[in-house]
């Protein structure tokens, strides 16, 4: 039986997880109740009343022998206004918090839905589970939405916490009103074990693998996706692609069936997920080791295909946010050319888990989804070095990459497994999403992408330009990328001895080298020993401090 992702997606958001940077952002902390638990007052808590779990079970038996979306959760409609019904009490120190408790018996865990979310400036938000062993903030004015709407991740257990501390001198309440609660009633107890992911198939391959190393740019690019349709919620995958202005607008590209009635408040819940992969080949013991980095909201552009995966299935979204350069993106490249290519790969997040990789080097083949002819580019995975990835349910909306790294289209379905890995699975057309349905502007890629309509085919992926890596105009650094050596020319090198240090983005230094004095203004630097990915070069002259970005 044809497998069908646009059907076939897992939802269920993500543990433990620590939001850094704009849009959802957290600031990390203790809840300030922590320190004076002994002279706190009992805060009250609201309890909603599950829903009819042995109904849900029965419609999901019913919806897994008709290829229905595997759900996990079923969103309960509640109006909860925190700062009016939660408890205010001050603290010795001064300072005063707000404390409430949404409870659902039974529950393998929560998920919290906002109908606004607006805390004002010097508050902060904390939410943490009943053990206190899970907790995600602080959220603050940063994480403010100028849509209001807003989520918040996965909480373990029938009971969350929600508490709130300000300045003893701050008059303005915070604005957070909860309208939906989450009830994930299975699949939680996979994701709240030992190592909280994992839940792909045993022949995936990790895009840090052997299999990934010539892909290191374009992963940067490629997101997981929480969807937000209705009620329901499915993981996707997706990728921010760039455009003919090269100006890093966040423009995502996904599968239209992923969230097909999602409405414009669905979409402002939808969670992107960046740099969610193991740092190597093997699976990481726990997820612990590594951030998530995520943006909350978008707004749809343009797409067609709908619930049904016809035409060719692509939807454009605009992130409500700039991406941040701690987030490495990489804005992907992609080509309008209907040619196939001969071998490539797709880099996905099957199953919501950490980023995968798959390799095909058979020539594609022009194919359809639905009736219209010649839509859908037509796969078939190769085994490689390390084992013989495919694609599932989680990897709809992902990209496939032509032999020159650029994108040719997005994942709709198909019949692949680490069971049957000689079966094809199918990608929207990049070719065809461009200017195949004319219609509207809503119904192409062209021209969002192309809105000068340069009549550009083709085009490169580009790293971030909006975010702050401060770079002097002074400082030069070249080629770059680069492969072996760079260059580093700076006026204030002639005559004085100069330092030099390359950090990751976690900041940690990998390479330091001391020059001494010099009759120019340049240094060449061998950087063959540092591993693909993206770095900040310091030089130091006279305790003067100058940065620039290097990819590697």
């Amino acid at each position: 039986m044809k497998k069908s992702y646009l059907l076939l997606f897992y939802s269920i958001f993500a543990v433990f997880i620590h939001f850094s940077a704009v849009a959802q952002i957290s600031e990390q902390g203790t809840p300030p109740s922590m320190e004076y638990s002994g002279s706190l007052s009992h805060h009250p808590v609201v309890t909603v009343p599950p829903p009819d779990i042995e109904l849900l079970k029965s419609e999901d038996g019913f919806y897994q022998k008709n290829a229905v979306a595997y759900r996990f959760a079923e969103s309960i409609p509640v109006k909860i206004d925190f700062a009016k019904e939660g408890l205010w009490e001050s603290l010795p120190d001064g300072r005063r918090i707000c404390r409430l408790s949404i409870k659902s018996p039974g529950a393998q865990a929560l998920i919290l839905y906002y109908s606004r979310f607006k805390i004002p400036a010097g508050g902060n938000l904390f939410l943490y589970s009943a053990d206190k062993k899970q907790i995600i903030g602080a959220f603050s004015s940063n994480t403010n939405s100028a849509d209001k709407s807003f989520a918040t991740e996965m909480i373990k257990g029938e009971e969350v916490i929600l508490e709130y501390s300000e300045p003893f001198a701050l008059s303005v309440k915070p604005q957070i009103v909860i309208n939906e609660v989450g009830y994930v009633y299975r699949t939680a107890d996979r994701f709240f074990n030992m190592r909280g992911f994992g839940t792909s198939d045993t022949c995936e391959v990790n895009v840090n693998c052997p299999e990934g190393e010539e892909w290191q740019y374009q992963k940067n690019g490629v997101v997981r996706i929480i969807v937000k349709s209705g009620f329901s919620s499915f993981w996707c995958s997706g990728s921010i692609v760039n455009n003919a202005r090269n100006d890093c607008t966040p423009f995502l590209l996904t599968a239209d069936h992923c969230g097909p009635h999602a409405s414009e408040e669905n979409y402002d819940q939808w969670v992107f997920y960046f740099r969610y992969e193991g740092d190597d080949c093997d699976d990481p013991e726990s997820d612990s080791t590594f951030k998530s980095y995520t943006i909350v909201g978008a707004k749809k552009l343009a797409g067609n295909g709908g619930a049904a995966g016809k035409a060719s299935d692509f939807k454009l979204l605009k992130l409500n946010e700039n991406i941040p350069a701690t987030y490495n993106p990489f804005y992907n490249g992609w080509s309008i050319a209907n040619e196939p290519s001969p071998s490539g790969t797709s880099i996905h997040h099957p199953d919501g888990d950490i980023k995968k990789i798959s390799t095909y080097t058979d020539t594609l083949k022009s194919s359809n989804w639905g009736t219209i002819p010649n839509t859908h580019w037509r796969v078939i995975w190769a085994q490689t070095e390390t084992n013989w990835g495919v694609t599932e349910g989680g990897s709809s909306g992902s990209p496939l990459f032509d032999n020159n790294g650029r994108i040719i289209g997005q994942l709709t379905g198909g019949e692949a497994s680490c069971k049957y890995v000689y079966k094809p699975d199918y990608y929207g057309k990049f070719s065809y999403s461009w200017d195949g349905v004319p219609t509207a502007d809503s119904t192409m890629l062209k021209p969002w992408l192309d809105p000068d309509d340069t009549g550009i085919t083709e085009i490169d992926g580009i790293v971030s330009i909006n975010e702050p890596i401060r770079r002097s105009s002074a400082l030069y650094l070249y080629p770059n990328p680069a492969e072996e050596a760079i260059y580093i020319r700076d006026e204030r090198i002639t005559g004085n001895p100069v330092q030099v240090i390359i950090t990751n983005l976690h900041g940690q230094e990998v390479l330091i080298e001391h020059f001494p004095e010099r009759a120019d203004n340049m240094i060449n630097l061998n950087v063959n020993t540092l591993k693909k990915g993206i770095y900040i070069v310091s030089i130091i002259v006279n305790d003067e401090l100058r940065t620039a970005k290097l990819i590697r």
